[in-house]
């Protein structure tokens, strides 16, 4: 993207080409990259700054709608719509769905018996069942999917029905909640009354200059500390520099915690366990 439109007077909203936005003041860039907005389809956009490897700034958005014309023709393009449709197809199809929190990560091939989520955080025992696509042996037999996190953020990201669904959800073998109830967008975190966790998911913004802090774009008072597990995170996801994450889109099991002045809110990952957390670069 050449150009977005910044929202931050809702009364005079400026559209921007990259040119102009990429060398304001880091004051002023920092302050106006949260209301940054596609110029096509009104969705939610980011900023990234050049790297020293050769990428220059640009303007971009994880939320395209599927017909917008920024959203140009790309493999990732097909092949998060195909993601995106396979969940659909579960909600759909399904009774409820597993998430299997180390889908991600484990390259093994995993045995069809059980899917395993144990871990020395972990809060529970995962649920055991048949992974993917259930074939009914029964007709009283409910059918289960199992889903890893990139699908899962992906088809949240490009505007599947999963967050409005009353589909089960197991994310342990005893906790089980209603999508609508388990996936919120960052934009819209809360502390629950029970201190409860949840699937919280957007996009980043930025990180700070320490890389201790990862700050959404969709709301400039939430903001994620990894300082508890950051070298960890780095090594995981491959991040050599703040520039890194600009852009990147998240999905994470966790705690929404008030600052103690009341004006943040900050979102914990559970255990500070990575298996719980999923980063989408671009």
């Amino acid at each position: 993207m050449l150009d977005a439109i910044c929202n931050y007077d809702p009364d005079n909203p400026k559209t921007y080409s990259i040119f102009e936005f990429k060398i304001l003041a880091a004051s002023e860039l920092d302050k106006l990259r949260h209301f940054l907005i596609c110029p096509v389809c009104q969705q939610k956009a980011y900023f990234r700054k050049a790297s020293i490897d050769g990428r220059q700034a640009c303007f971009g958005s994880r939320y395209h709608k599927i017909d917008c014309a920024e959203f140009n023709p790309s493999v990732r393009k097909e092949e998060e719509e195909k993601q995106m449709l396979e969940v659909e197809k579960v909600l759909l199809e399904s009774d409820s769905l597993v998430i299997d929190f180390s889908a991600p990560l484990v390259k093994a091939k995993k045995t069809p018996e059980k899917i395993s989520m144990s871990h020395k955080t972990s809060p529970d025992k995962v649920i055991n069942t048949q992974p993917e696509e259930v074939k009914d042996v029964a007709k009283s037999e409910p059918k289960v999917s199992k889903q890893g996190l990139k699908k899962l953020l992906i088809s949240l990201l490009r505007g599947s029905s999963l967050a409005d669904s009353d589909l089960w959800i197991y994310t342990s073998e005893k906790h089980k909640w209603r999508a609508k109830n388990l996936f919120v967008n960052i934009k819209n975190a809360q502390p629950t009354d029970n201190g409860a966790p949840r699937m919280y998911w957007g996009t980043l913004s930025h990180a700070d200059k320490s890389l201790n802090w990862l700050n959404p774009a969709e709301n400039s008072s939430v903001a994620l500390p990894i300082a508890k597990y950051r070298d960890d995170f780095l090594s995981r996801f491959d991040i050599k520099k703040a520039v890194d994450l600009e852009g990147a889109g998240f999905i994470l099991f966790g705690k929404c915690v008030l600052s103690k002045d009341k004006k943040r809110r900050f979102i914990h990952l559970w255990g500070n366990d990575l298996q719980y957390l999923y980063l989408l670069k671009n």
